[in-house]
């Protein structure tokens, strides 16, 4: 059987320090690749030199630069380049494991229609150029084969290792052409497109095997501080999230308690961002999240978030602003 393309799709914006890394583990590959896609995202440090200087002689890289749009629309701009039977959304400053490839054409070469390739990733640091490997999150509470990304889609909610990541899997570019399933190239994208992404994917394989590698460092879109826009923009992606999931409720075999574990893990998160970015609680989150419980059927709502989040969020803000206080009078005592 013939190696399947794969495609591999880099948002890039000002990362010259860490692309170089990411683009040689990405190409220290046994399986050659179809092609890496960087959008370079109107970067205004050294990055696009960076590139051009160590991987420009690379067939298979392909650099496209735009006016300042957004990972969002960066992520969407490649993926409509792309094409490979497989795609790959990678991070520029991350790296991926020298098995990632082989092992996806392994499970291709097992069962030709497979759909989706789940892996685990870890996330690490570097401290005195050293890396430090930091908290794990594994791929499913089983390895092996699933009928459909919804099975493990519902094991991975159910479980509680959910994550929207568009980093944590290689999916069948026909997937996104049979179903319209797009990225809309704003913030939070992921969401509804990893979503969508398992819900209609069929043959799907899960690893608990580290794949992926996420640096945490100050000043990534995912370390940075966060404003009142992006906080509501999430809960946007969220209801938007959650609108796609309602649609498949019945193809669960536990579609309530899929529905209730989702909704009170985003709820959840959704509190602790407002409190850590001194956000106001979006004004309709009692009454939506009780329409959503009944749109779901539940009628004796067991969740206590769900239930009361504005009580939820006041008791939670109480307790981190009494946390706040002791260490600042801890702080004034030792100094």
């Amino acid at each position: 059987m013939s190696v399947p393309k794969i495609s591999v799709v880099i948002p890039t914006y000002n990362v010259e320090s860490y692309i170089a890394e990411t683009l040689d583990s990405l190409l220290d590959q046994p399986v050659p690749l179809h092609e890496i896609i960087l959008i370079n995202d109107g970067s205004t440090d050294g990055t696009l030199a960076v590139i051009e200087a160590g991987f420009g002689h690379r067939p298979e890289v392909k650099v496209v630069t735009q006016d300042n749009q957004g990972v969002g629309a960066a992520r969407r701009n490649g993926l409509a380049l792309a094409s490979g039977d497989y795609v790959f959304f990678c991070d520029p400053d991350d790296v991926v494991s020298p098995e990632l490839f082989s092992t996806l054409v392994e499970q291709v070469q097992a069962n030709a229609p497979l759909e989706l390739f789940y892996f685990s990733k870890r996330s690490y640091t570097e401290v005195d150029g050293k890396k430090q490997l930091l908290r794990r999150n594994t791929a499913a509470s089983r390895e092996g084969w699933f009928d459909a990304g919804r099975d493990l889609l519902e094991d991975l909610i159910l479980s509680g290792k959910y994550h929207a990541a568009t980093w944590q899997y290689i999916f069948k570019r026909s997937v996104c052409e049979r179903f319209a399933v797009r990225l809309e190239g704003r913030a939070h994208e992921d969401h509804v497109f990893s979503m969508n992404i398992y819900l209609h994917s069929q043959a799907t394989f899960a690893t608990a095997a580290d794949f992926y590698f996420q640096r945490v460092r100050s000043g990534s879109l995912t370390q940075s501080h966060k404003d009142v826009e992006y906080v509501l923009g999430s809960y946007a992606a969220y209801r938007d999230t959650l609108a796609a999931l309602k649609k498949h409720i019945g193809s669960f075999n536990a579609g309530r308690d899929v529905a209730l574990k989702f909704m009170e893990r985003n709820v959840d998160a959704l509190i602790t961002k407002c409190i850590k970015y001194s956000v106001p609680l979006p004004a309709q989150i009692s009454s939506m999240t009780r329409q959503d419980s009944r749109d779901c059927g539940v009628v004796v709502h067991p969740r206590w978030t769900l239930l009361f989040p504005r009580i939820a969020h006041g008791t939670r803000k109480l307790r981190f602003n009494l946390k706040q206080l002791r260490r600042s009078r801890k702080g004034s005592f030792q100094g």
